[in-house]
């Protein structure tokens, strides 16, 4: 669990934050915000398939 956190706040500070803004945030709607941008890529790639009965050939 602790590398997961230190890995959360590098990444935080790599995008600009700082060590205080990232003490002061929400970290539980933060990772809320990070799994609904995950889903959404996960659903997006699912409607962007293509299977081969439906090329035109």
């Amino acid at each position: 669990m602790q590398e997961a956190v230190m890995d959360m706040y590098n990444a935080l500070m790599d995008i600009g934050f700082s060590q205080n803004q990232i003490d002061e945030m929400d970290i539980v709607y933060h990772l809320q915000l990070l799994a609904r941008r995950k889903a959404d890529k996960v659903k997006k790639a699912d409607e962007d398939v293509l299977y081969i009965d439906q090329v035109i050939g």
